[in-house]
């Protein structure tokens, strides 16, 4: 590291002062990533130089993936392997503080909420479901039992007048379709929500799931305690099989750091 002005890096907070520093390599691949107390709390961090960080330079360095691809994988890698030994309020990407001092100061003046977060956190790990959708095997699914017969005796129609009928068949299916899937994401939302001890709608960052065609419909996080995974996994297996909504799976990924969940820690005294 350079003998420019140097920021304190913060990975995540664990519950008690305790725990062994990361073996992963810190955010800049140069760092060693430490463990110190906070009071009660255990802050992991390494020192890095301020100028990646901030400064208009830093600003365009954190639009180049090139640049921030690695350095993202190594913060995550920092949290997962603390992670694996204890509980963690995981820390936001480049999120500083202008010394050790201030981040001591700051985890201080906000214990009160980091306690109520790990009190509440206990051996709950965070999950996520995602809803992807084929859209045209779940209309398809929905309309065909209702789908009207014919009738050969109605007078014949003019296409005009076909046209505009279908548009608004169509229209009314849709309506149908957002109406039945809206009540089956609530009804799955409730019924997961009570195998687990939290619950948070998350913003669909990509509208398509990389490698397929399904729309991405709901994200969701639950946090779930390992004893409780097994009935939870089976919960979710059920709306994908006994009662599923044509044209919709629901999928489960994990563990995650608990992101959803953290109180923000954004505040980072930034220089």
């Amino acid at each position: 590291m350079s003998n420019g002005a140097t920021a304190t890096y913060l990975y995540c907070l664990t519950p008690g002062a305790g725990g062994a520093p990361a073996s992963a390599m810190g955010v800049d691949g140069q760092g060693a990533v430490r463990v110190r107390a906070c009071g009660e709390i255990g802050a992991v961090f390494s020192e890095v130089e301020l100028a990646e960080f901030c400064g208009e330079a830093a600003e365009a360095r954190l639009q180049d993936l090139a640049w921030l691809g690695p350095r993202v994988c190594r913060h995550a890698a920092v949290i997962e392997e603390i992670m694996s030994r204890v509980p963690v309020l995981p820390a936001r990407f480049a999120t500083l503080f202008t010394s050790f001092d201030s981040l001591t100061q700051y985890v201080l003046e906000h214990r009160e909420a980091i306690a109520e977060f790990f009190a509440q956190l206990g051996e709950k790990q965070e999950w996520a479901v995602k809803g992807l959708l084929n859209r045209a095997d779940a209309l398809s699914g929905l309309s065909s039992p209702g789908r009207p017969v014919p009738d050969e005796s109605a007078p014949v129609i003019s296409a005009g007048a076909q046209y505009l009928r279908e548009k608004r068949i169509q229209a009314q299916l849709e309506r149908d379709f957002s109406l039945r899937l809206r009540e089956f994401c609530r009804r799955a939302a409730a019924a997961l929500g009570a195998q687990a001890g939290g619950f948070r709608e998350r913003k669909v960052l990509a509208a398509v799931s990389a490698g397929t065609d399904a729309e991405v419909m709901l994200n969701w996080a639950f946090l779930v305690a390992p004893a409780a995974l097994e009935n939870f996994r089976a919960r979710l297996e059920r709306f994908n099989a006994d009662e599923v909504f044509p044209g919709l799976l629901l999928t489960l990924n994990g563990p995650w750091p608990p992101y959803s969940f953290a109180p923000d820690l954004s505040g980072g005294a930034k220089a």
